[in-house]
């Protein structure tokens, strides 16, 4: 491989029992120790396993309603803990970030249900008391109850881009223009806070938003928090070209991830930004063992925990299909939902059938990346292979067992990437952003649409 270089890996979790990003039931496994997620002391303990294992980010993903699509309700959902609870994660990281002193921290929060005023706050806040380790996860939401949670209609896939974009631009104001960079003062000798005439008022009327300002917090270490986006439709990429710092990938093809890449960073040059200065992840869940005996023994093993309508729910909300009102043979029809939106299919591919469906997710291996599957040897070699067909700079693990899943990756992964220069070695002081930036910088330059608003 040339040009090798330390991998950024990440850890995904849920506040929940019936974390989405591997399969759902296997809290169920008498190894797993997930049922704890409602008290602090579990994620504590994660915390600090994922800082031991030298990992560079702690990520919440999070929803604000059931999985409620499949079979018209959220039974399914209730009976196997479908990511529920869906505990609030920014509650969270506060206690994680004082009993760690490297890991950053990232949350998904949406910008169709939060207030852009209160979203600055609290993530002013967030930046503040973990010194520059946080990141903010920009998603726009899809669940139909998360809507009617809010008293709302679902929104169109697009539309909520819109609004997303007047969000931005209301955060933005709020972070990086309402306080000049020395108005905070913060002395007792001169008897001063700050400086009233560095202090501003952002006084925006927009389509979504009115909001007067000032922001009320001081400039924080990185003063807009990390930026990360998921979204890989279309729109999504348009809006990671503008915005995003690290993305999220929505693909599992390398090609068609590097190209992918290739064509968010191109875009984002023609808006000015620098294309070298956004990352890319990819979502695996690996499963290790020293022997391919072994291996199959964990799969086996986590077979037989394995509750295929558990995580066919899970797939249902994400894809705004009801599973459950089709025949085996039955063509799925293909629609138009204001849902997650990635990857189109072929248009001369055949026609999936709710059968086929229901047969892949008969497997708990149903998100799973056979690369990602086998021996240390095995997938290290892989995942070199896979970083250099993509371009991606790293992985985010997704636990099939907590904390099993992660402890392998440590004890058996992690020390054959050492070996071929994928892991260790990265900055592991200052703020996530500097970690992460080619020049080393704590806050977003002028080619970002947040730095260009600083005075």
């Amino acid at each position: 491989m040339t040009d090798t270089k330390p991998l950024f890996f990440g850890l995904y979790e849920q506040a929940c029992v019936g974390n989405g990003s591997g399969a759902v039931s296997l809290w169920t496994h008498p190894d797993d120790r997930r049922l704890g997620a409602l008290d602090l002391r579990y994620w504590i303990d994660l915390a600090r396993r994922a800082e031991e294992a030298e990992f560079d980010l702690f990520f919440f993903g999070d929803v604000l309603g059931m999985y409620d699509t499949l079979g018209g309700g959220p039974a399914t959902a209730l009976e196997w803990g479908v990511e529920l609870p869906a505990h609030d994660p920014l509650l969270h990281i506060p206690a994680l970030a004082a009993v760690t002193e490297r890991i950053a921290f990232g949350a998904t929060v949406s910008t169709t249900y939060e207030h852009p005023f209160a979203h600055a706050r609290r993530f002013s806040t967030l930046d503040h008391l973990t010194a520059g380790r946080i990141a903010w996860n920009i998603v726009t939401s899809y669940l139909p109850g998360a809507a009617a949670n809010f008293g709302l209609d679902v929104l169109a896939h697009d539309s909520r881009y819109d609004r997303a974009d007047e969000f931005l631009e209301v955060v933005y104001d709020l972070w990086e223009r309402s306080w000049d960079d020395d108005a905070y003062v913060g002395s007792r000798e001169l008897r001063r806070f700050a400086d009233p005439s560095k202090v501003h008022r952002v006084d925006h009327e927009g389509a979504h938003f009115r909001v007067a300002g000032p922001h009320v917090s001081p400039p924080s270490p990185q003063r807009t928090p990390y930026l990360i986006q998921a979204g890989w439709s279309p729109r999504g990429r348009e809006f990671a070209a503008r915005h995003a710092e690290l993305i999220f990938v929505g693909d599992s093809d390398p090609q068609a991830i590097r190209e992918g890449l290739a064509g968010i960073r191109a875009r984002a040059a023609e808006l000015g930004r620098d294309p070298e200065q956004i990352r890319a992840v990819v979502g695996m869940n690996p499963v290790l063992a020293p022997t391919r005996i072994e291996v199959q023994q964990k799969l086996d093993g986590y077979q037989s925990q394995y509750n295929a309508d558990a995580q066919l729910a899970a797939y249902a909300g994400w894809s705004g299909i009801d599973f459950a009102a089709y025949a085996d043979d039955e063509p799925i029809v293909k629609q138009s939902t204001n849902h997650t939106q990635t990857k189109e299919t072929r248009s001369d591919a055949p026609p999936l059938t709710a059968g086929d469906v229901r047969r892949r997710f008969a497997s708990v291996t149903a998100f799973a990346d056979d690369r990602f599957i086998g021996t240390p040897d095995e997938v290290a070699a892989n995942i070199e292979e896979f970083v250099e067909e993509s371009g991606v700079d790293g992985f985010l693990l997704h636990q099939y067992l907590s904390p099993g899943s992660l402890d392998d990756f440590s004890t058996l992964l992690a020390p054959r990437l050492r070996e071929r220069g994928l892991f260790g070695g990265r900055p592991s002081d200052g703020t996530l952003r500097s970690r992460l930036r080619t020049d080393g910088a704590d806050r977003l330059g002028a080619d970002h649409p947040a730095g260009a608003r600083r005075r």
